[in-house]
């Protein structure tokens, strides 16, 4: 009972309260505002793709691949690093049985196989081009 009478004393203060407050109209060019604010965020790099790796990093790690080839292909060796010989004369003695040697794959799943790979690829060729397209 006690609960129904503070309910209904809220009810009358929200009531009373809202009278109150007077109502506010949005200027005149309202919609133009918020559509010019639309506009300048689309412009902005919002979903902008950087590269995770930059072009000055892949030049440098090319200038790093051609240096190294074209070090080992003159033959000089480096004296100055020390690397150990690692031994691996132990795995020519581990013997495998055959362990697939009694499985057979027929024709048809071969090609199930084939195709789903092949549909596969051409469904993420076709989604990066679609998401591509809907952020540009």
């Amino acid at each position: 009972m006690g609960e129904d009478k503070h309910i209904e004393e809220l009810d009358v203060f929200t009531k009373k309260y809202i009278n109150e407050i007077r109502e506010e109209t949005p200027s005149i060019d309202f919609t133009a505002n918020i559509m010019d604010a639309i506009l300048q965020e689309e412009k902005s790099s919002i979903y902008k793709a950087t590269p995770l790796i930059s072009k000055k990093i892949w030049f440098v790690l090319g200038v790093i691949l051609a240096v190294s080839i074209l070090y080992v292909s003159k033959g000089t060796s480096l004296s100055w690093l020390k690397i150990p010989e690692v031994k691996i004369d132990y795995l020519s003695n581990i013997q495998l049985p055959n362990l697939f040697e009694n499985i057979t794959v027929s024709n048809l799943m071969l090609s199930a196989c084939f195709f789903f790979t092949v549909m596969v690829f051409v469904q993420i060729y076709y989604l990066k081009n679609h998401f591509t397209r809907k952020f540009n």
